[in-house]
């Protein structure tokens, strides 16, 4: 069934109270060594997706400040998820992102672990006087739970339940079947600022007529709808297929707008004088070429079909979705420096069918014509030549000079966060000082508060 209609915003107000906070949350250390043990330790976080370990053998690491795991398929297909720490010296025994092992190796003393983390060998046995309890010198382990395609790993037991955590976002994020995408983009990129800037961004739409005016000509983020939820998270449903009404409707679709028709064989000439027709055509037009590709559409509504709906999870995730595809992106700490980060960037498809099953559809529905829905983006079957990409790291710089990018509106983030860090340090900044429109910010920066027992 169609999900129930996000409640109508009010951009005047905020639905809770702005308190606005000290600098110092992104520039202390003891703020750093507060969230490592408060927030990083004790919360459930996306370590990475369910996809990556899908069958025994496979395995992907995950690197949360100064701590690093190993999620691993063990032989008997159970998901285990431990510190990437050899319990004889310490030794990170796994430094490639992810691949395929029958068991881990460490590369100073070649103690052998299974993929369930059990010591399975050690050199010259014999010769340790103190014995080699193999429980004590397993691969310490962590909480571990799959969920909308994603891994999630809790360092410390206890609390919530995953499912607790999630609350509605859960049934949400459910229809999107994330588990059945495909990955075809993985970027990371390491930045000059605190983490929770990359979050802040994120978490306001205040910004985007002023450094994406792109989105000015197919979005309308002024009253964009959304909702504050329980431990921390938040979404924003952003209207597509529409410009901004803070500025006049225009006359004809614009570039973007038409760029959208196009692709849906659409003539953005019959649009002219009525562009606020485009978003119900958009829709429509997506439902026809969705039947005729023999493809899911029924448990979306149509503002589904237009719109981006964008969650963050508490406490490092931005996931954007649509029917078609999805946005994963993760602000992960950097092990010793509050003014440095990294920010992942992972972008996954709903790949649908196989070619002869979309053409057996449009039989069905009458036409063999093969132009149907061919344009449709990021629709139709995987090709046969897919594989999943290999993880692009660079830094901000990178994207600055132009070199790298992660898209135009998330360059255009990028560039701007470095400066927001620096102005920061400044002795004429002391306080956060935020607007109504921003009080998704202030959703979370109130559970951060609330973790750290502020």
């Amino acid at each position: 069934m169609p999900l129930a209609s996000p409640r109508p915003h009010a951009p005047d107000t905020s639905p809770i109270p702005i308190r606005n906070f000290d600098k110092q949350r992104y520039l202390s250390r003891e703020w750093m060594e507060c969230e490592r043990t408060e927030v990083w330790a004790r919360t459930w976080l996306v370590a990475g997706l369910a996809c990556d370990v899908a069958t025994p053998g496979q395995y992907f690491t995950f690197e949360i400040g100064a701590e690093s795991l190993i999620v691993a398929r063990g032989i008997d297909g159970q998901l285990r998820a431990m510190h990437n720490a050899c319990p004889h010296r310490g030794t990170r025994l796994v430094s490639e992102p992810m691949g395929v092992l029958r068991k881990f190796v460490c590369p100073y003393h070649a103690w052998a672990y299974g993929l369930d983390g059990s010591l399975q060998g050690v050199p010259g046995a014999g010769r340790f006087s103190n014995g080699l309890p193999k429980d004590e010198l397993a691969l310490q382990a962590v909480e571990v739970e799959e969920a909308l395609g994603l891994v999630f790993v809790r360092l410390t037991p206890g609390g919530l339940s995953l499912r607790e955590f999630l609350g509605p976002v859960f049934d949400l994020l459910a229809p999107y079947r994330i588990e059945d995408m495909s990955i075809t983009n993985d970027q990371s990129v390491s930045h000059t600022c605190n983490w929770k800037a990359i979050l802040d961004n994120f978490a306001e739409l205040y910004h985007v007529p002023f450094i994406h005016p792109i989105h000015r000509r197919m979005f309308e983020c002024a009253t964009a709808p959304f909702e504050l939820f329980d431990h921390g998270h938040t979404a924003v449903y952003v209207p597509g297929g529409v410009t901004d009404s803070s500025f006049p409707t225009p006359e004809v679709p614009t570039d973007m707008l038409s760029m959208q028709l196009q692709a849906l064989g659409l003539d953005p000439a019959e649009y002219r004088g009525r562009v606020e027709a485009v978003r119900p055509a958009i829709q429509q037009a997506k439902r026809r070429i969705a039947q005729a590709q023999g493809l899911a559409y029924d448990g979306f509504s149509d503002a589904q079909l237009s719109d981006i709906w964008q969650f963050n999870l508490f406490p490092n995730i931005i996931l954007s979705v649509t029917p078609e595809s999805a946005w994963l992106m993760r602000s992960r700490p950097d092990a010793g420096d509050p003014g440095k980060s990294q920010f992942d960037m992972i972008t996954l498809v709903q790949f649908h069918g196989r070619e002869e099953d979309a053409a057996a559809a449009r039989r069905a529905e009458g036409s063999d014509d093969p132009e149907i829905g061919t344009h449709f983006r990021l629709n139709g079957p995987r090709p046969a030549d897919y594989s999943r990409p290999e993880r692009d790291c660079f830094t901000h710089e990178d994207i600055i000079a132009g070199h790298k990018t992660m898209t135009v509106t998330i360059d255009e983030d990028i560039s701007l966060l470095a400066r927001v860090q620096k102005g920061m340090a400044s002795s004429g900044f002391q306080r956060v000082w935020l607007s109504d429109e921003e009080s998704r910010v202030q959703h979370f920066h109130d559970a951060l508060d609330a973790c750290l027992g502020a």
